[in-house]
């Protein structure tokens, strides 16, 4: 009996071979097999193949651990045992005429199913782009955890851990000495042929020697360029207390714009000492070339811009030659005049002539983005506010500032002045009561805050409180309605409402008597009755405990309800009560709202305003 039980256990945990068949491709037969493996808790790897014949699948835990050193007293002992177990199951796709074909060659394992993925490495590898991300935030000076964190917000099913992460910065690290780019897998892949070529047809000493192109007076003057285009900015206030930064392409004819080299300012350095030494260099793709050498204290060790990923972000979605981030004191507060708005908006002012594609007579929109802890997180906002405003060549930040970029550093200096002339004379012209968004620059409308609404929308308001025309404070949060005579009419309320629920109370309280709701409004009106006969209310009749029977509580619930109405009563018990009454009706259709024709219009106009 033990030994059958001991089979069948033995039986259950037995981890079969993929179905054999044949396959129109060596890819469609590998993902076959693993995809099976992956069920039955065990992974294959490609142990011998040659591309157009054959390929030999094994188990990952196959073969032996090898000792780094075989001798000596500096024997590398491993701290942890290895998983491998010379396992030899081992399957085999040959490939006859234009079919694979796969056979079983050993089906049987020595170890047990694992239990988790993130046991086979096979698994825990990253895609293409799940590296580029990697690089991206390594060059902005994430931990892994942080890096771990951001991928698997892209991932959910992501079984890496950061130990995984921590090797690939590594590699990226080994990249930066060798001058080589790390393919998916994480090993080396190509050498940086975008530098290599150019430097051929130019002549340049040492064909391929990326560390001799680095050295050319283009990479020199870009990064001496930037230098003092921070030492300028700091002056202008917007790149004060180690904030801002900026990046450049290094022009150079030979050289597509795409795969030309960028320098970038570090992180966290004062920026009215910058020199040239001070700036970073890095490739088409983002990974550093060149750091700064370390200072000493009380100099922080070099660190590349945390805009790094954001900067490439611009640079491959904009064909942008330079890109500037402002820290200025008025593209921060701008974003603050109304905190719900998603866009900043003005026209008719001489500036607007300066921003790419736009003339004097024309709308200048900024997309407005929410700010977050670390300026890497701001990805996502960006690529989605370009793909939203493709015309646009700025972007701003709430509480923080604004990317602002350019086809040159020409060109984006240029426009960088004239986005904070604009963004200062929004503010003045705020703090001034008038109306930014308009032509005539008129007083601010009162309900239409950051957008503005000239003298359109006066024609639109004629009814209640709403016909208030100018205020002088623009910036609401939201807006509080009154009902009765502000978008309804007075008289709907005591011509319609009133009588609708004077004649049906007896017959919502007979239909729905049962309810939760209707009970609890029965207890309200009966605490409120209490009440009013010790004060000796005129018209309050005590109502009856409900063991009294259905009929005797209504009946005394609808001679109060009727004496409150003909009173005038406007005590919140009646008003629950009136509500669930003129709800059943709306739904009935046997009544039908009427508001002031223009209530639609205004309440899509603060909508579309981020006004709640």
């Amino acid at each position: 009996m033990e030994a059958q039980e001991h089979n069948e256990h033995t039986q259950e945990k037995k981890m079969l071979p993929p179905p054999v068949g044949t396959f129109q491709t060596r890819e469609e037969l590998i993902k076959h097999v693993r995809d099976f493996a992956l069920t039955q808790g065990y992974m294959v790897s490609i142990r011998d193949s040659s591309k157009d014949r054959y390929v030999t699948l094994a188990c990952d835990r196959g073969g032996v651990y090898r000792k780094r050193l075989k001798t000596g007293e500096n024997l590398r002992k491993r701290k942890s045992e290895s998983r491998l177990t010379n396992c030899s199951f081992e399957v085999v796709g040959k490939k006859d005429d234009d079919i694979w074909i796969l056979s079983i060659k050993n089906g049987v394992h020595n170890h047990e199913a694992s239990n988790d993925t993130s046991d086979h490495p096979s698994c825990r590898r990253f895609s293409e782009e799940e590296v580029k991300i990697i690089r991206e935030l390594t060059a902005a000076g994430k931990r892994p955890r942080q890096i771990l964190k951001a991928l698997r917000q892209k991932n959910p099913n992501l079984v890496s851990d950061s130990r995984n992460v921590y090797n690939v910065k590594a590699k990226i690290r080994r990249e930066m000495v060798s001058g080589k780019k790390m393919g998916s897998s994480g090993g080396v892949a190509t050498t940086l042929t975008t530098l290599s070529e150019p430097m051929v047809q130019n002549g340049v000493a040492g064909t391929g020697s990326s560390q001799a192109y680095l050295e050319r007076k283009a990479v020199t003057d870009t990064r001496a360029l930037a230098a003092e285009l921070c030492r300028h900015f700091y002056t202008l206030g917007w790149f004060s207390g180690t904030g801002g930064s900026i990046a450049i392409k290094v022009h150079d004819d030979a050289i597509p714009k795409p795969s030309q080299l960028i320098v970038t300012s570090p992180s966290g350095v004062q920026k009215e000492r910058m020199v040239t030494e001070d700036m970073y260099v890095l490739s088409s793709d983002g990974f550093i070339l060149l750091a700064p050498v370390l200072k000493a204290y009380p100099h922080m060790p070099p660190q590349c811009t945390d805009c790094a990923p954001l900067f490439m972000k611009v640079f491959e979605m904009c064909d942008a030659g330079a890109v500037i981030h402002s820290h200025g004191m008025e593209s921060c507060i701008v974003t603050l005049i109304n905190p719900l708005s998603k866009e900043f908006r003005i026209t008719h002012m001489e500036m607007i002539k300066g921003i790419q594609g736009h003339s004097y007579h024309d709308e200048l929109v900024v997309p407005i983005i929410e700010n977050a802890a670390h300026e890497g997180e701001l990805i996502e906002s960006l690529v989605e506010a370009i793909s939203i405003y493709p015309k646009t060549t700025a972007v701003l930040v709430r509480n923080h500032g604004v990317f602002i970029w350019g086809g040159s550093w020409i060109s984006a200096k240029t426009q960088a002045e004239c986005y904070h002339y604009l963004f200062d004379a929004a503010i003045k012209l705020h703090q001034s009561g008038l109306d930014w968004t308009t032509p005539s620059h008129g007083p601010i409308c009162n309900v239409n805050g950051f957008r503005g609404c000239g003298g359109n929308y006066n024609r639109a308001l004629k009814a209640g409180p709403l016909s208030l025309n100018y205020m002088t404070e623009p910036s609401q949060h939201c807006i509080l309605l009154d009902i009765e005579g502000t978008i309804i009419p007075i008289s709907f309320i005591s011509d319609v409402l009133f009588p609708y629920t004077h004649d049906n109370v007896e017959k919502h309280l007979a239909a729905t008597y049962d309810s939760e709701e209707t009970q609890i409004d029965i207890s309200l009106l009966r605490s409120q009755i209490e009440t009013d006969l010790e004060r000796g209310i005129t018209g309050a009749v005590p109502i009856p405990p409900d063991y009294v029977g259905k009929e005797l509580v209504i009946g005394s619930v609808v001679e109060n309800v009727v004496a409150m109405i003909k009173n005038g009563r406007k005590v919140a018990a009646l008003k629950q009560l009136q509500g669930h009454i003129c709800r059943t009706g709306f739904q009935r259709n046997q009544l039908v709202g009427v508001v002031f024709d223009d209530v639609a219009e205004a309440l899509e106009r603060w909508q579309n305003s981020g006004i709640k």
